[in-house]
């Protein structure tokens, strides 16, 4: 978060909600899209109900109309997936092993994500922790692709980004004060496409270790 002058108080208890252009090149955000079409783009879902076993079921749900797939062995093993993730761990100064994969996002048009939160509260007492931060990448955006809308919504920071090649949003979903406590202003939505596709990528950095826990299936 950029330094305020010490006499304003208006910002000194905001949430950290930070852009980056140009954060990759149009020619990495083009390997992104292509990756994900090669993993396999599926309905997205969302966290479900508990099962016995302790991990969750998937939940298909209409307040998320999306597609998307995830960068794993194969997929991490391109030079450009490679090159991004260690972006993502130079600005953040996190372990890569603090994030889940990639995931690579795909929004049709009419296709939306209402307003969610990505803390998820049972992860608290996982190994991993909680997510505490959201890295997003837009790999296309209104000026170059012919998109219209798409945009991420902040509604209680009244705020929205609008897609561009190469920009990053990065944004908290805890406290400052209290990093095991959801910051419920970075609540978010991800607005109708009206016309065109639109194609992300998201990393979600937890507390501590997810890559470990999460191959022993106790993330």
């Amino acid at each position: 978060r950029p330094k305020r002058p010490e006499d304003d108080d208006s910002f000194k208890d905001e949430p950290w909600l930070i852009t980056f252009d140009d954060f990759i090149a149009p020619e990495e955000a083009n390997r992104l899209i292509e990756l994900g079409g090669e993993e396999g783009y599926k309905r997205s879902t969302d966290v479900g109900v508990l099962k016995a076993d302790g991990s969750y079921t998937d939940n298909v749900d209409s307040s998320r109309t999306s597609s998307n797939s995830w960068c794993l062995a194969k997929c991490m093993s391109d030079p450009v997936a490679q090159s991004v993730v260690n972006k993502i761990e130079h600005v953040t100064q996190i372990p890569q092993t603090n994030s889940e994969s990639l995931q690579l996002l795909r929004y049709g048009e009419g296709q939306y994500y209402q307003t969610h939160h990505d803390l998820i509260d049972h992860q608290t007492n996982r190994p991993p922790g909680v997510r505490i931060i959201t890295f997003y990448i837009y790999l296309n955006g209104n000026e170059d692709s012919g998109l219209e809308g798409g945009g991420t919504h902040f509604p209680r920071l009244n705020i929205t980004v609008t897609p561009k090649r190469g920009r990053a949003a990065v944004w908290t979903s805890v406290l400052n004060d209290n990093p095991h406590k959801k910051d419920p202003r970075t609540e978010h939505a991800a607005l109708p496409v009206t016309k065109g596709v639109k194609f992300g990528a998201n990393a979600w950095i937890h507390q501590r270790d997810y890559i470990t826990p999460n191959a022993r299936g106790c993330a």
